[in-house]
């Protein structure tokens, strides 16, 4: 019996162990398989690294307009009526070229290696502060609540020019966006309230665009709210949209990684001695981390031509999902994927996409990582789980929502 319609229940898709069960289920038994749910429409489901890689690379052929991530066909509806699209925001995830490279050119520079090196000091800083914080609440947290959300949502605010004290308004708005399949989460239960949380991010960025074009400052909000494309102002849905993925994903995925990272480094003591005695280790375990955790779960294509997969035939204008934590746990493309080793070679995990629409942020959010374990391994001595996380119950971005620990620092 297909197990392809677990894939849209985010109770099954938010654990890591059931996720990982299903997944390692559909690579070997059912590797392209077809999702047809009453309250979605219909879509393949691909889950071996290699069909996941061939489609992003080749941006042509699958494209990310007109569905971009797998949404309830009511909702789907709503947003198309209000936004005029069916992905409610108009973000370079849901753009094809030329629109996706004119739009990328306008923060590419600020994302290049080289610029993001130069956070590092700012970057290091705010870990230094979170670590101290973590040693000043005695020996027991919630790391997640009280450690691994705060942190990257402080760099990024950091960076876009959000005040501090807009910061709880902003990690709330971004999990009723992300969460919005957690009851715990969820702003409600109806559909359109969904649409509220995506109208409340407009409100406010369009306020924070508007006192940029006033008061032009060095921040990257003021970059967005300025920007040419084609020599004209950006328009307001492309902006707004740019505004809220940088805000939203730009700390949630990054929180994730942290959070999973930390239990992963529990689970695997050795590794945790090996950071400790290796610092040095730091940046590949970051990139570990990323591809242990996978926060994005997937994305959407819409093939332009027919196209094979295992013996599958998808045909022009079908949609395809691509599920990224799949392929960095197959183990054709990777060694001992089921293994957590921070000195891994991460060359080819997937978690930031392939392609043309690899992820902006990926050094930010690398360095961040690496930041953070950096300061944190040098001062711990023991850390320890108490009692079971929690995960947030979702089919497209994922993590811990709760992750009580113990330890004590050196």
């Amino acid at each position: 019996m297909s197990r392809t319609l677990d894939i849209v229940n985010p109770v099954i898709m938010g654990h890591e162990t059931t996720m990982h069960g299903l997944f390692d289920h559909l690579r070997e038994n059912d590797p392209v398989s077809y999702c047809d749910h009453p309250d979605f429409d219909p879509f393949w489901v691909l889950t071996r690294h290699e069909d996941i890689k061939h489609v992003s690379q080749n941006n042509d052929k699958f494209i990310n307009n007109p569905r971009t991530v797998i949404v309830q066909r009511e909702f789907e509806q709503m947003l198309l009526a209000e936004f005029g699209t069916r992905n409610g925001l108009a973000t370079l995830s849901h753009m094809d070229n030329p629109q996706h490279r004119k739009l990328r050119n306008v923060t590419r520079e600020w994302f290049k290696p080289g610029p993001v090196s130069r956070l590092t000091p700012m970057v290091e800083e705010i870990a230094r502060q979170h670590v101290d914080k973590m040693e000043a609440l005695g020996g027991e947290c919630d790391f997640v609540k009280e450690i691994a959300l705060l942190y990257p949502l402080r760099v990024i605010m950091s960076i876009i020019g959000v005040a501090p004290e807009e910061e709880e308004m902003m990690l709330k708005l971004t999990q009723e966006l992300f969460g919005g399949q957690d009851p715990q989460q969820s702003r409600g239960d109806d559909v359109g309230d969904g649409l509220a949380v995506l109208l409340d991010f407009f409100t406010y960025f369009k306020g924070v665009v508007e006192d940029r074009k006033r008061h032009p400052t060095d921040d990257l909000a003021s970059v967005l709210a300025n920007a040419l494309v084609d020599g004209e102002p950006m328009e307001e849905l492309d902006q707004i949209s740019y505004f809220i993925i940088t805000a939203t994903a730009g700390h949630d995925t990054t929180a994730a990684t942290v959070g999973g990272g930390l239990k992963a480094l529990i689970d695997f003591p050795e590794q945790l001695k090996t950071l400790q005695d290796n610092p040095a280790l730091c940046k590949s375990a970051a990139r570990e981390m990323i591809r242990w955790v996978s926060p994005v779960r997937h994305m959407l294509r819409t093939a332009t031509q027919d196209a094979r997969f295992q013996g599958q035939t998808i045909r022009a204008g079908e949609t395809l999902s691509l599920w990224y934590p799949s392929a960095n746990r197959d183990a054709r493309a990777i060694d001992r994927p089921h293994e957590f080793d921070v000195a891994r070679d991460n060359r080819n995990q997937l978690a930031f996409g392939y392609g043309g629409h690899m992820c902006l942020g990926q050094h930010l959010a690398i360095l961040e990582v690496e930041c953070f374990f950096r300061e944190l391994v040098s001062r711990l001595d023991w850390i320890e789980s108490v009692g079971e996380p929690d995960w947030v119950q979702a089919i497209f971005v994922g993590g811990l929502k709760s992750m009580p620990v113990r330890y004590a620092f050196k």
